[in-house]
């Protein structure tokens, strides 16, 4: 079995679930996380509470990476270590300061000055370089990490003066940058029976139906490219019914992931390869199916055997897992 989690880190921020006493977390509610030292005492809680439910992958959006709202620090890095995993990949959609200029980067790791425009500035500066971003981090080996980028959107006027001629009656707000990050992951032997690796990938989509339908198509497309099976999850920022109308892929798990205190409705998603399914919601084997349907030789389909949402010391957003098994 191969389990994996997703969830919208919002950027470290304690939420909803911090006052739950899990994972030391009761104490942290309201915590402070432009502090250091305060910022990583979170980030360990959170990380216990994700190896309670110990996944597999741990796909996360809206990761900060060297901001100061969030204490400087590296989040995906801190995550990973607490978890002692060695394979996690950070990947900016934007570099600089939250509140400043931001930019596309050079490299969207960010794991030098070199990797943004303005990296040596900052270096200058004594600063680390700053960005926003996507994360993946996996227990098991990555023979390949990939990044697409996805675009930006539109920007949006909104009025907010009663004087329609009026310059000041109106507001400028520019969509944010988006990204999907993907790893082909290769699992050793017996981890999984039946499933020697598979891709995976985390992205984040805008929240504008038309132009998060465009990233979908975009961000599956290019995963669809590296070996399979697949998954791609995130933040979405689409209904289920949105997502299902776009025929990409097939949708796995539920649960309502938002807001985090009462999660009503889903936006957060995992998806994996369309095929069809029996009465019973399990995917058809490819004997089942044969001819043209069937998958590429040695590629397996991924049923879904246990699903679940979880409220986290963090963010505003549940998190949300799915459990996969190979499908014979």
């Amino acid at each position: 079995m191969l389990r994996v989690l997703t969830l919208n880190l919002q950027h470290g921020q304690p939420g909803a679930g911090a006052g739950d006493g899990s994972a030391g977390a009761g104490s942290l509610a309201g915590a402070d996380i432009s502090h250091p030292g305060t910022a990583r005492a979170v980030l360990v809680a959170l990380a216990d509470q994700i190896a309670e439910l110990d996944p597999d992958v741990v796909l996360l959006q809206e990761v900060d990476h060297g901001q100061a709202r969030s204490g400087h620090l590296d989040q995906t890095a801190v995550i990973a270590e607490r978890l002692g995993w060695e394979d996690h990949r950070f990947a900016a959609t934007y570099a600089g300061p939250v509140a400043g200029l931001r930019r596309r980067p050079l490299r969207s790791a960010l794991a030098g000055h070199t990797d943004d425009l303005l990296g040596p500035v900052r270096a200058l500066q004594g600063r680390p370089p700053a960005g926003f971003g996507n994360a993946l981090l996996t227990r098991h080996p990555v023979s390949s990490w990939h990044v697409k980028r996805l675009g930006r959107g539109p920007a949006t006027v909104v009025r907010r003066g009663e004087r329609a001629l009026d310059p000041r009656s109106y507001a400028l707000f520019t969509s944010t940058m988006r990204n999907m990050v993907a790893a082909t992951i290769s699992l050793p032997a017996g981890a999984v029976p039946g499933l020697t690796g598979l891709s995976v990938a985390s992205t984040h989509l805008a929240t504008r139906l038309d132009v998060a339908s465009a990233q979908l198509a975009a961000a599956w497309g290019a995963l669809a490219s590296l070996p399979g099976p697949h998954l791609l999850g995130g933040d979405l920022n689409m209904r289920p019914h949105q997502v299902a109308g776009l025929g990409l892929a097939r949708q796995v798990g539920e649960g309502g992931t938002f807001p985090a205190a009462r999660p009503d409705h889903r936006i957060d998603h995992v998806l994996t390869d369309p095929w069809p399914v029996g009465p019973d919601g399990r995917p058809l084997g490819p004997d089942a199916l044969g001819g043209s349907q069937a998958p590429e030789p040695g590629t397996p389909v991924l049923a879904v055997v246990g699903s679940g949402t979880r409220t986290f010391i963090v963010s505003d957003h549940a998190g949300t897992w799915v459990d996969l098994e190979p499908v014979a």
